[in-house]
C-alpha cells in the first residue's frame, strides 16, 4: 500500500476509534455489554476530558516545562560481557499531562528512567551521578547483591559505582532506595531493567516497553508530589511511560499478523496494573522471571502489583485500532490508556476474531 494511502487509512481508523469513544479511557469498557457500562464510559470520557484539558498559564514552571513524552520502542540488546550503565540524576520541571507540571527527580533525562537491557551472564557495571540537591541511590531488583554495600546513599555532586552479575531472566524494576522511598518514587525515580535469558530471546521485530506509574500533582505548578494525596493514595495522573494518554494521541503503529512483544512494569509507587489489550489475547506471558514454570498461556489481562514486571507476546489479527489500558478503569480514566494501530493486514487462513 502506498505510504500516502496507508497514512490516510490509519488516520481514518484512528478518527473512527475516537468518534466511537475508543480514544479515551472509556475504551476499556467497549464491548463489555451493558448500557450501564456505556454510561460509565461516557462519564469517564467527560471526566478525562475535563482533567486533561490544557489550560493557558503564564507561570514560568508551566511555560518552560519540557513535555515528558517518550518513545515506547524497547531498546535492542547490545552484545558485551560487561554492560556499563551510567545514570545522571536530575531535578527538573516536566509536564506529565496537558497543563499539569510537576518537579520530578529523574534517572536520566525523563521519567521513567531509560530501559536497561542485559543478558544472563553479563557483568553489569552501574554508575550513578547525583546532580540534584538531596541524597539519592539506586536499587536494582534484578541484582543479587548486598544492599548495604551497593545501594548506598549518594550525596549531591557525588558518584557511586558497583557491579553485579545478571542471573535471572525477566522484567524487573530499578528505583531510588533513599528514605522515605515513597517520596523518591512518587517524584519519578524508577525504571525498567530487562534481563534476557542466556542466548537471548527469540527474535521479534516489534518490541515495546511500558512502565505504568502515577503522579500526585500539587496545586502549585512545578512543585514535587503532593504529600497528602500521596499518603492517601489519590493520584491525579496515571500514565504509561510518564505522560497521560501519549499513545492515545499518537497511536503506536504495528503490523497485523506479526508477533508483538511487550515488556510491562508496574512502578507504582502505590497502584497496580491490570494490563490489557482490547481485541486480542496474550499468546504467551511471563510475570517477573522468564522461566518455563512461569509461562502462562491465553491471558486476557496481566495483573501486576507495584514493582512487578512481565513479558507478553501477542498478535493483532486484523487491520484496525486496538486500545491498551489498565483494566482498573479509574486509573485508565486518569491517563493509563493508549492505542495500537495496524498499518497493514495479511489475512491468514482461519484468522481473525
Amino acid at each position: 500500500m502506498p505510504a500516502r494511502r496507508r497514512n490516510r487509512t490509519l488516520s481514518l481508523l484512528v478518527a473512527s476509534a475516537l468518534a466511537a469513544g475508543l480514544g479515551s479511557a472509556a475504551v476499556a469498557v467497549s464491548g463489555c455489554g451493558s448500557s450501564e457500562a456505556t454510561a460509565d464510559a461516557q462519564a469517564a470520557t467527560t471526566h478525562e476530558s475535563m482533567a486533561m484539558t490544557s489550560t493557558t498559564s503564564t507561570d514560568p514552571a508551566v511555560v518552560n516545562a519540557e513535555k515528558n513524552t517518550q518513545d515506547a520502542a524497547a531498546p535492542k540488546y547490545k552484545p558485551g560481557k560487561v554492560q556499563r550503565v551510567v545514570l545522571d540524576m536530575f531535578e527538573k520541571d516536566m509536564e506529565i499531562a496537558p497543563g499539569k507540571v510537576v518537579k520530578v527527580w529523574t534517572f536520566g533525562k525523563k521519567v521513567p528512567g531509560p530501559v536497561i537491557r542485559v543478558r544472563v551472564g553479563d557483568l553489569v557495571q552501574v554508575t550513578i551521578n547525583n546532580r540534584g540537591t538531596i541524597q539519592h541511590s539506586i536499587d536494582l531488583h534484578a541484582a543479587r547483591i548486598a544492599p548495604d554495600k551497593a545501594f548506598v546513599n549518594v550525596d549531591p555532586g557525588k558518584s557511586h559505582t558497583f557491579s553485579f552479575r545478571a542471573t535471572t531472566p525477566g522484567v524487573f524494576m530499578y528505583h531510588c532506595g533513599t528514605a522515605p522511598v515513597v517520596h523518591h518514587l512518587a517524584n519519578g525515580m524508577y525504571g525498567m531493567i530487562i534481563v534476557e535469558p542466556e542466548g537471548g530471546l527469540p527474535p521479534v521485530k516489534q518490541e515495546y516497553a511500558f512502565v505504568q506509574s502515577e503522579f500526585y500533582v500539587s496545586d502549585t505548578p512545578g512543585r514535587p508530589a503532593d504529600n497528602t494525596k500521596l499518603m492517601n493514595e489519590q493520584p491525579d495522573v496515571v500514565a504509561f511511560n510518564g505522560y497521560a494518554g501519549q499513545y492515545k494521541d499518537t497511536p503506536i503503529r504495528v503490523r497485523a499478523n506479526e508477533p508483538v512483544r511487550a515488556f510491562v512494569l508496574a512502578a507504582g509507587p502505590n497502584t497496580w496494573s491490570a494490563f490489557h489489550v482490547v481485541g486480542t489475547i496474550f499468546d504467551r506471558a511471563w510475570i517477573d522471571g522468564v522461566h518455563p514454570e512461569n509461562l502462562s498461556i491465553g491471558n486476557q489481562t496481566l495483573n501486576l502489583s507495584a514493582s512487578q514486571g512481565a513479558v507478553a507476546e501477542f498478535t493483532l489479527d486484523q487491520e484496525g485500532v486496538y486500545p491498551f489500558v489498565t483494566h482498573d478503569f479509574t486509573n485508565a480514566t486518569k491517563g493509563a490508556v493508549g492505542l495500537f494501530a495496524t498499518t497493514r493486514a495479511t489475512v491468514k487462513a482461519g484468522g481473525g476474531h
